[in-house]
Order: C-alpha cells, then sequence, then structure tokens
C-alpha cells in the first residue's frame, strides 16, 4: 500500500522538535498512525543538518542544558528518541561573555557562577542573590503553569489566580527588572548577554524568558553526538513503525474545514521536474508550522482573524556563517565553549544594528565550535551568528533560493567578512583558520521553514505576548490544534514540550501523567541495563567485555496497553 492510499489518525504540519515530539509520543504511548508532512528536502526543520566540502553543521542546535542523566528533561527526551541520542557535555565555562573591556565565563554549576558575579561585582551581592533566587522562584513558576494548563479550566484558573505575584514579576521586561534591581550598566548587560536565545533585547522580552533561560543552562550545556541530525534518525524510524509516515517535499498549502471542523490538508509536492497537488485527510490535524503560518496562510480566509497575530516589528531575524576550518580551533584557546561578543553594553541599540551599511559594524555575535562539542565531527567547523532586520533583504524576498543575483551575493559577502571582522578582533589569528565559508540570511530561513519575514524565533515572545499564552493547543476550529514552540515556550525544549504538552491533551485528563510515567519507566530500565552492563564489564574478560559493550538492546518496548486518545 502507497503513502497516499493509507489512512492515518493525525496529520502533522513540519516536522520539526514539536511536530515530531507528539508524533513519537503518539505513536509509542497510543499505537497511533501520524502521518508528517516537511517542506523541506530533509526533516527536522532546525535539528537539521548539512554539509558542504567534508563539513557538517547543524542550522539550529548549538547547545541544550538540562540534558544530564538524572534531570527530567532528559528523560522526556530520552522518551521521545528511544533513548537513542547521546549527549556530549560541553566545558564546565560553557558560555564567556566577551565586551570590551574584560571577559566573563558562565560556570555550570549556579553556585560557581553567583560567586563569580559577587567577586566581580562585590557591591552588587545583595542584587545578585536576589537575581538568583527569582530565577530559582519562576522556573518552578513555569511548570506550575505548564501543569495548571492541563487541569480542567476553572481549576487551572483558580491556581493561576493565587499565583499573581509570581506572574508579575514574570511578565515585566528584563530591562525593567534590571533597573529596578541593579546600578551597572556591566553587570545588566551581563546578566542579560544570553538575549540571542530568545531572539529579543532586554527592553522587550519577558524576564520569565531571561530567568528560563538562565535556569536551562544550570548544569551546563549539551550537544548531541553526531549533530542534530541524530534526533531525527532516532525519531522517524518510531513513526514508521507503527504504520505513520514522514514525507518530504510536501508544503501544505491550506487546511481543509467544513463546518467548523478541520478534515485534512492540501499539499503541494515538488518532485523532480513537476508539482503535484494531493489532498491527505485524518480526523484530526496537528499544526508545528507556526500560529503565524497557520492562522495567517493555511486556515480559510473566514478563520484567520480569530487568531492571526499582528505584524510585529519585534520580529527577530538572523543571519549565520558557517565556517570549515583548516585546523582546530583548540590552537587559539578554545576549547568548545561559546562566546557571545559584544562591542558595548547596550543590548537595546544592538537589536537595531547598523550591519547592513556600507562602513557598518557589527555591534554583536554568537560564535560556536560545532566540532569541538561532536566527538563524531571529521572536519572542524565553526558558526557566527548575527542579527540584521529583514528589511535589509526584502529587495530579495520575491527570487528563489541559489537564484537570488549578483547584487544579493555580493552583500553576503560584505555581511560575512563584518561577522568574521569582528571575531577577528577578537581572537587574531581566527580569520586564516578559515578554509570554507558560506552564509544564510532570513530569506534562507523563509524559502525552508516558510516563517514570516525569516524569524527563525517564529513569532516574537516580547512580554505583551507572552502575558497571553495559556499554553493551551486547541484552536478556534474543531480537531485542529497547535504543537511546539508556540504553545510552550522557545528552542528545542521548548518546541519538545508543546509537542508533550499537545499529547497530553489527545491522550486524554491523565495524558500528562501517561507520558512522564513512561518517561521514569524508560530512565528506570536505562539505569538497570547500565547497572547489568557495568557488573558484566566487571566480571567479564576483556575479549567479552569488548562484545558486551558493542550489544545494543531496544530500550522502550512496544507497550501492550494503549491509551485510548479521547
Amino acid at each position: 500500500m502507497s503513502n497516499r492510499d493509507k489512512s492515518y489518525d493525525f496529520i502533522v504540519i513540519g516536522s520539526g522538535m514539536g511536530g515530531l515530539t507528539f508524533a513519537s509520543l503518539m505513536a509509542q504511548l497510543a499505537g497511533k498512525r501520524v502521518l508528517v508532512l516537511e517542506r523541506h528536502f530533509k526533516l527536522g526543520g532546525y535539528t537539521h543538518t548539512f554539509n558542504r566540502n567534508g563539513y557538517r553543521w547543524d542550522v539550529g542546535i548549538h547547545y541544550v542544558g538540562q540534558m544530564a542523566k538524572h534531570q527530567d528533561s532528559r528523560h522526556l527526551f530520552d522518551l521521545v528518541t528511544q533513548a537513542k541520542v547521546d549527549w556530549f557535555r560541553m566545558p564546565d565555562k560553557f558560555d564567556q561573555f566577551d565586551y570590551p573591556d574584560f571577559s566573563f565565563s558562565v560556570d555550570a554549576d549556579p553556585k560557581v557562577y553567583k560567586n563569580d558575579l559577587i567577586k566581580k561585582f562585590p557591591e552588587e551581592a545583595q542584587a545578585i542573590r536576589r537575581f538568583f533566587k527569582d530565577v530559582r522562584r519562576l522556573e518552578q513558576w513555569f511548570r506550575d503553569e505548564i501543569a495548571q494548563s492541563l487541569l480542567p479550566r476553572p481549576v487551572g484558573c483558580f491556581f493561576r489566580s493565587i499565583n499573581k505575584e509570581e506572574r508579575a514579576l514574570a511578565m515585566q521586561t528584563s530591562q525593567s527588572y534590571l533597573d529596578k534591581n541593579f546600578k551597572s550598566k556591566e553587570l545588566k548587560a551581563l546578566l542579560t548577554s544570553e538575549w540571542g536565545d530568545c531572539g529579543l533585547p532586554p527592553s522587550k522580552s519577558p524576564f520569565a524568558l531571561t530567568a528560563l533561560i538562565v535556569s536551562h543552562y544550570f548544569g551546563g550545556g549539551y550537544y548531541p553526538i553526531g549533530s542534530g541530525k541524530s534526533i531525527v534518525d532516532a525519531i522517524e524510524p518510531i513513526i514508521r513503525s507503527r504504520g505513520g509516515d514522514c514525507l518530504i517535499n510536501h508544503t501544505v498549502k491550506s487546511i481543509i474545514v467544513k463546518n467548523g471542523r478541520a478534515k485534512g490538508v492540501s499539499v503541494s509536492i515538488e518532485k523532480e521536474s513537476s508539482i503535484e497537488e494531493k489532498n491527505f485527510f485524518a480526523p484530526l490535524i496537528v499544526s508545528d508550522a507556526g500560529t503565524a503560518i497557520t492562522f495567517g496562510e493555511l486556515v480559510p480566509s473566514e478563520y484567520r482573524v480569530k487568531m492571526q497575530p499582528q505584524v510585529s516589528d519585534d520580529i527577530c531575524s538572523m543571519i549565520t556563517v558557517y565556517l570549515g576550518l583548516k585546523s582546530s580551533p583548540e590552537a587559539l584557546g578554545f576549547k568548545g565553549e561559546n562566546h557571545w561578543i559584544f562591542e558595548s553594553y547596550d543590548h537595546n541599540s544592538m537589536f537595531d544594528n547598523t550591519l547592513a551599511s556600507p562602513d557598518g559594524k557589527a555591534g554583536g555575535c554568537f560564535v560556536s565550535f560545532p566540532s569541538l562539542k561532536d566527538p563524531t565531527a571529521k572536519k572542524h567547523t565553526a558558526e557566527i551568528i548575527g542579527f540584521l532586520k529583514f528589511e535589509e533583504f526584502e529587495k530579495w524576498a520575491e527570487t528563489k533560493w541559489r537564484f537570488r543575483g549578483d547584487d544579493y551575493n555580493e552583500f553576503k559577502e560584505r555581511l560575512m567578512n563584518t561577522l568574521i571582522a569582528l571575531v577577528e578582533k577578537r581572537f587574531p589569528g581566527f580569520k586564516d583558520l578559515i578554509d570554507y565559508a558560506e552564509l544564510s540570511t532570513p530569506l534562507t530561513v523563509n524559502s525552508f521553514t516558510g516563517h514570516h519575514r525569516g524569524a527563525i524565533y517564529g513569532y516574537p515572545m516580547t512580554a505583551e505576548e507572552f502575558c497571553k499564552r495559556d499554553f493551551d493547543p486547541k484552536t478556534p476550529i474543531k480537531n485542529l490544534y497547535m504543537t511546539g514552540s508556540d504553545v510552550v515556550s522557545l528552542g528545542i525544549m521548548g518546541a519538545l514540550m508543546g509537542g508533550v504538552v499537545t499529547a497530553s491533551h489527545m491522550l486524554g485528563a491523565t495524558g500528562f501523567l501517561t507520558i512522564t510515567g513512561a518517561a521514569k519507566q524508560l530512565a528506570k530500565r536505562l539505569e538497570l541495563e547500565a547497572q547489568q552492563q557495568s557488573n558484566l564489564a566487571d566480571s567479564a574478560s576483556p575479549l567479552e567485555s569488548s562484545v558486551s559493550s558493542r550489544t545494543s538492546t531496544n530500550v522502550y518496548s512496544n507497550q501492550s496497553d494503549r491509551v485510548e486518545v479521547k
């Protein structure tokens, strides 16, 4: 039977982390057949990788927090991937903030991080201690908010009403919190140096996001061994093994709605020399394409006004330089940590930088070294990410990928050289390591994801927008649900949790407990197997131990008791 003749229980629009998480959980825990449709010629959304001249880069994953084997986030990730993804722990000093007159390294141990800050800014010791307490406080508040969203609405609203103080703390802007609590402009800048992880500067982002980013890396940064591709490679077989499919080059053009109910999707299928139109039908449709695309482009026009967000000037678009290196960057002192390089302490003005002007200079950038975080890397690589408004690329908005013209390529070359020069200024000799260089722009993002104005994080989560978020995947259209980062939060783990929340709703009143219970069960099984392997290695001969270590087992067997989807 071809995939076009199959019947499916769910159709998922987009194969990003949220869509894949949802599909994996529904396949494993409910035995459902899920069809995942991806517009790109690769699965994975921002978890996919690409290769040039023997070099390999991730397009979205640079580091992930809370992946230690004892942590709940790791347990969920292992459940979604059947524990087929291993994680490399970055150095203890995993992030370094480089300012004009000093550098500061963030330690994986939050106590060391806090004490290092107090040592550098002793006059603000009390405020620093309060900051870490508030970060922990909002970390718990956010977990409670997600849990409460899964309760019956009256119960959830009641619990929210008694957490007004935490909510007020969360919803103020990061800049407002900083100005109320700190005096030093250097310290204010330092504490929000990772603002690129949410795509908005302190004046626009909710303090909750700053707190969540900081707490997310308590314990350090991790990177998937084998790159982000290992995540897709682990999840796709799970979906297919339960009768589902993952189809690339399938662009969803519209969601079919009849009598207020989603029935299916109309798809444009790209082949070598032609485009074919096809409809797919299923009882339930789940969109991982983001709210802006789903309700701005895919649903019938009469439903768009209900949920389509307004155009925002705060949309964050980025440019990325992918570099192949002649030799290891360790020669310059890099050990696998990320670097956030800034030319000033004013992150807010940096958001509106002048990188595009003829004599423009980059106000800051993020530098990462994938090859120092991945033991399987065969060649050394680096990535430089800068922020640039989409308006700078609008004149080429109607052109196609790889056919945008010489003026576009010249513009890209200048932008690339500007970012490389910024890194070279801070780390002399960096430019001499470069063997290959390529730059992607917001137009590249738009081509492969469809995201409005090349917004890598989707619709901007300003303080105003975050205040509206209720972590509910339901939409005004019956049988149409959302998943991914627009349901919960940004980043790989935010998108994964979006998939978890949507799956929880589908699995019924105890859905979230079903998922977390399965994750804990798997964690115990893995721990037991590891202990058995260790005992076997201790008692076996060297040859037997070597053979045993290469023996793989299926860590998550098919459950005999499936959860009935309500």
